[in-house]
């Protein structure tokens, strides 16, 4: 069987050839010279051009990086003309369910079937034929798909209609992101408390603790040197973002669940873009927990430039008024004002730390003496910097 395969990155470039290995006649198709010249599979055969490889191919596997360049690819339903009434596209690229499910409505007005295959195993479990396989499909879809599938895998979960496969790929995923983002901060804490972070690892492997997580999140933020070092932070960041986004969309009721375990995920995002900055020879965070303390103990002193040196230069503060004032400049008028108008003693209370920053309910002594009872929600930036403050009246 002649198949076209569109994508020959970290993932479509395995699953490709193991294709060719396993009988299949692969046409690898890539827009980039540098992808297209490095799939030198034996047997197999190369083009640039995604709507000749289409007219070529009986089957079409596409595994693109983003949404945005699968709608550039299929989204005016060419590709699916040229591939021509009974063909078969296999979708492996991780998007948002709905755009395959509203692709796989395009194939079907050109007579054209579409199976929906969250993979998830890397490069060299596609090229062993070890995949896990989430399938989304109609069964005459899937079992026109399924030589092509079983060559890949060792697990095929068929979830139901086109866009479950999507569904159970995000979720697979924002296991993996959450437990990476866990196991980074658990190594990150013993590493304050001053243990050796290789050690640590190693214990924790022997032990209990032992995962898949615990032996790649760590190591996903290690230090890393030369050139190219912030970029490839960069990378990593981008795609693990690119499905923790769209897991917020998931049409979930477990609202709750969902929104701790994306906290788990932004964490580590955050963690990511932290190694960056590092690797780029910035400074690491200030711990926000210290810029609510420094916020405080510089408006008690009425220290204009300890309290503005602890904002973003893009910040934005609110009164309980509700009006709002942007940037540096206009944030540093809003405080000499009220340090010259007699500024409230604020004394803090309780704390609530979270993934939407940190809340601080306040006790404001008033010139007259009386209170003014507030409650002060910071956001930060990477750099533990405050990014947004509200300050809002409690009764």
């Amino acid at each position: 069987m002649v198949v076209g395969f569109i994508g020959l990155g970290s993932m479509g470039a395995p699953i490709a050839r193991r294709l060719a290995r396993t009988g299949f006649d692969v046409i690898g198709c890539d827009i980039s010279e540098e992808m297209l010249a490095a799939f030198d599979e034996p047997g197999s055969t190369r083009e640039s051009d995604p709507i000749a490889t289409a007219q070529k191919s009986e089957m079409l596997g596409i595994c693109v990086r983003t949404d945005q360049q699968l709608e550039q690819l299929a989204g005016d339903g060419r590709l699916f003309e040229a591939l021509g009434q009974g063909g078969t596209v296999i979708l492996h690229s991780t998007v948002s369910p709905e755009l395959a499910q509203t692709l796989a409505a395009k194939a079907k007005d050109h007579g054209v079937g579409f199976v929906d295959v969250g993979v998830s195993g890397g490069g060299p479990a596609a090229i062993e034929g070890k995949l896990s396989l989430f399938v989304g499909a109609e069964d005459a879809d899937l079992e026109r798909a399924r030589p092509w599938l079983e060559a890949i895998s060792q697990k095929l979960s068929h979830l139901g209609a086109v866009g479950r496969g999507q569904e159970g790929k995000l979720l697979n995923n924002l296991i993996s992101i959450a437990n990476y983002g866990m196991s980074a901060a658990i190594i990150d804490i013993g590493v304050d408390m001053g243990f050796d972070r290789q050690q640590l690892i190693e214990a924790f492997m022997a032990g209990s603790a032992q995962s898949f997580a615990l032996s790649v999140g760590p190591r996903m933020v290690q230090p890393r040197t030369g050139v190219g070092a912030p970029s490839s932070f960069t990378g990593l960041h981008d795609l693990l973002k690119k499905d923790v986004d769209h897991c917020r969309d998931l049409p979930v009721h477990e609202t709750q669940a969902l929104s701790g375990l994306i906290a788990s995920c932004d964490f580590m995002l955050a963690r990511i873009r932290r190694a960056a900055t590092e690797a780029d020879g910035g400074a690491a965070p200030v711990d926000p927990q210290s810029t609510v303390d420094g916020y405080f103990e510089a408006v008690r002193a009425k220290d204009i430039d300890a309290l503005m040196a602890l904002y973003a230069e893009d910040a934005t503060f609110t009164l309980p008024n509700g009006k709002s004032f942007s940037g540096k400049d206009n944030i540093r008028a809003v405080h000499l004002s009220v340090f010259a108008s007699g500024a409230p003693f604020p004394t803090p209370g309780a704390r609530f730390a979270g993934a939407e920053g940190i809340a601080v309910e306040v006790a404001a002594q008033l010139p007259d003496g009386s209170v003014r009872n507030t409650a002060n929600h910071y956001r930060f930036d990477d750099a533990g910097k405050i990014r947004a403050l509200g300050v809002y009246a409690r009764g």
